[in-house]
């Protein structure tokens, strides 16, 4: 019962979506609510440091206090230092014993950093799994307006049944042949037999109604195929612009008017997709054109298919609730359609490493300032001095890491690295400042009531010399 003059054309899979835990969700209120992505990471990273600053800031003060400590007792240290020389073992009980003589204690600082360790692990975490909801409603968000630009030309009928267990579904009240017809507010119901299987066919009696659809009126389950009705669409076309679109397309080797009418509806949806990525949609924070891809010259804002059916790990659920991944969801014929408007955007560049060697600048900076803070501390930590190599090459590892991650990681996370450097080298400076002022008003203090002391006694010592 099939017209010959039909096309089945596919609608892209709609309401997919990675599950978000509570703190995702958090993640998500505040990244959407702020409106700006770069913008709403930056308001994320304050957020997180307003909850772990008091420990930062503990930890810091904690260690710069030792460190402080640790330089009152340097010339003791030292003489520790070349006592033991040959003996590191004997050194570190020695340096041990004088520590806890002048109430310094190696650890701490430890707690505050577990705990601010703990929650930005969890925090990083759930922002990472964001990011993946994120990129993947991006597409989503393509998916519906590509179908939205398709659905255009269907009918607005109503999805009759046989019947229903549900009082509320619609039920064919009419009596139906095979094959015969039935209007309805300006839609045809054709209910037919295909062999032993009842369909419906659901046709607009409007002629710009390009296509209609089916669907099986014997599985409880309702799912729609679409047909373009090339006769309409074509042939019969009252829109001269459409008719001249058809007929240059037609000219193409190897072209059909099925492959050609197929191609012109799914460009129309392509332009549709294309309009939301560029205007409804804006994933770009500065020079990076999609922060949930790495600001790096060789990603791109919309990646191809090879590089996009990798970049979901956590996992999908469809609209009915069932698991997926991005393959089963977007095949590849379906993913080109939908973005071959979107040309320019995959092959431009999505950031040029800019984010990357600052946060990397910002890093170094960051550890060079807590390994003068902790000078005395990593000195005669060990009595070869091993502790301050030993920062000197975290200085350089942690931002090697990072660089390693930043290539590969989205430009989000990146963002949420280099603010948090920059807070966590404003609290390391301020803290210094405020700790240091108050161990030279101690040191003064001390300094002050040793004159003193001294005064009354030189005083008494020459009285006495006069009486005598």
């Amino acid at each position: 019962m099939l017209s010959l003059l039909s096309v089945p054309v596919s609608l892209l899979e709609e309401g997919f979506y990675i599950d978000l835990n509570w703190l995702g969700k958090i993640v998500r209120a505040i990244i959407e609510g702020v409106g700006a992505v770069g913008l709403g990471v930056i308001v994320f990273t304050l957020i997180l440091k307003l909850i772990t600053t008091p420990f930062d800031v503990y930890q810091r003060v904690k260690m710069r206090k030792q460190s402080l400590i640790m330089r009152d007792m340097k010339d003791d240290l030292d003489k520790l230092q070349k006592q033991y020389a040959n003996d590191k073992q004997t050194y570190s009980i020695k340096m041990m014993e004088l520590q806890k003589k002048n109430g310094y204690s190696m650890f701490g600082a430890c707690l505050p950093m577990i705990i601010s360790f703990v929650i930005l692990i969890v925090a990083i975490s759930a922002f990472q799994s964001f990011s993946q909801y994120a990129n993947l409603n991006m597409y989503e968000q393509m998916a519906h307006a590509y179908n939205e630009a398709v659905l255009v030309y269907t009918p607005e009928g109503v999805d009759y049944r046989l019947s229903s267990e549900d009082e509320n579904a619609p039920v064919i009240t009419w009596e139906w042949k095979d094959g015969e017809a039935h209007e309805e507010d300006g839609v045809l119901y054709t209910v037919y037999l295909d062999g032993s299987i009842r369909r419906m066919r659901v046709v607009s009696a409007d002629e710009s109604k390009c296509i209609y659809y089916e669907y099986n009126l014997d599985e409880n389950t309702l799912n729609k195929t679409y047909f373009i009705d090339t006769d309409r669409l074509y042939t019969h076309q009252q829109d001269a612009s459409v008719k001249a679109a058809i007929d240059e397309m037609l000219k193409a080797e190897g072209a059909t008017l099925d492959s050609v009418c197929l191609a012109y509806i799914r460009d129309l949806g392509a332009q549709a997709a294309a309009e939301w990525f560029r205007t409804e949609n804006d994933p770009s924070f500065l020079w990076i054109r999609n922060v949930w891809y790495p600001d790096v010259s060789y990603a791109h804002p919309i990646q191809d298919y090879a590089e996009f059916s990798k970049a979901f790990t956590n996992k999908i659920i469809r609209a009915d609730g069932t698991q997926a991944s991005i393959g089963d969801i977007f095949k590849q014929g379906d993913y080109d359609a939908m973005t071959s408007h979107l040309s320019e955007e995959k092959g431009q560049a999505n950031g040029y490493f800019i984010l990357i060697v600052v946060t990397i600048g910002l890093m170094v900076l960051q550890q060079f300032i807590m390994m003068k803070s902790q000078k005395e501390a990593n000195q005669y930590q060990t009595v070869d001095g091993q502790g301050a190599r030993t920062q000197k090459v975290m200085m350089i590892m942690l931002p090697l890491i990072y660089a390693i991650t930043g290539l590969m990681w989205t430009a989000a996370f990146s963002i949420y690295i280099a603010m948090s450097s920059i807070i966590g080298i404003l609290v390391t400076l301020t803290s210094n400042f405020f700790i240091d002022r108050s161990f030279r008003k101690k040191e003064e203090k001390e300094l002050i009531a040793k004159y003193q002391r001294r005064i009354p006694t030189a005083a008494a010592d020459k009285n006495d010399k006069k009486k005598k």
